[in-house]
């Protein structure tokens, strides 16, 4: 199957991509590099069946690349994801995660793509729910408090939209914290790597607030399988993907 990744250059995206390979799919990559590193997908390109492109999602050339390559399958994981920037430059934000991912649903349209799988955030697309309700369910209210929660809900509802105008199966996957190898330990979040990188460092580990907070972790590897499976199934929902 010939299967289009954008952001795929990425901690999840790469993870992603090794699994797709392992079962012997045709990968093409997009990504600009922004986050990613092509040594994320070092050994993936040497089997031969992943091609990286350096695109922005954000640029009008990505959606004539998208149709004119034709992928059966497109999986969505290019992202403006960082909460603190969203609310520094919403307007990047918003270019990014919803002007992108349009460019990105018209190039899968265009192509006659038979499926777009989408990266959504399940950390931000439910805001700040009591505590006594966790955990959640995919019919919890959606209430994003930040920019970037904001943008990730509109895409979804996009998806959304295309499959009902143009017949586009989609599913969105809201992602719970995302932990693994290749995580950036100096980035703003995944403190499962931050933590272990100071940890091994022996530099002590700082923790917001009074150390109640809650939060849902899942290793990439559970991600890249919930991504090959949604490739084939669960057309037209949203689905938490989290440990629980």
């Amino acid at each position: 199957m010939s299967v289009l990744v954008t952001g795929g250059a990425g901690f999840v995206g790469s993870c992603v991509v090794d699994r797709l390979v392992a079962d012997g799919h045709e990968v093409l990559v997009l990504d600009d590099l922004s986050t990613g590193s092509e040594a994320n997908l070092a050994e993936a390109m040497e089997s031969g069946l992943v091609r990286l492109e350096v695109y922005d999602v954000r640029d009008p050339a990505t959606t004539d690349l998208i149709a004119g390559e034709s992928p059966e399958v497109v999986l969505h994981l290019a992202a403006q994801a960082d909460v603190q920037a969203s609310i520094d430059d919403p307007v990047h934000d918003a270019e990014v995660n919803v002007l992108g991912t349009v460019r990105v649903l018209e190039g899968a349209r265009l192509g006659g793509a038979r499926k777009v799988v989408f990266a959504a955030s399940g950390g931000t697309l439910y805001g700040d729910p009591d505590p006594g309700r966790l955990p959640l369910t995919e019919d919890e209210p959606h209430a994003p408090v930040s920019p970037y929660g904001l943008s990730k809900m509109a895409a979804g509802c996009y998806l959304s939209a295309y499959g009902a105008l143009h017949g586009l199966a989609g599913t969105s996957l809201a992602l719970a914290n995302v932990y693994g190898p290749r995580q950036d330990p100096h980035g703003e979040a995944g403190v499962v790597a931050i933590f272990a990188n100071r940890l091994l460092a022996a530099e002590p580990c700082t923790v917001f607030g009074d150390g109640g907070q809650t939060r849902d972790f899942v290793h990439v590897a559970d991600v890249a399988e919930a991504f090959v499976a949604a490739m084939q199934r669960a057309d037209g929902l949203l689905l938490n993907i989290g440990t629980g």
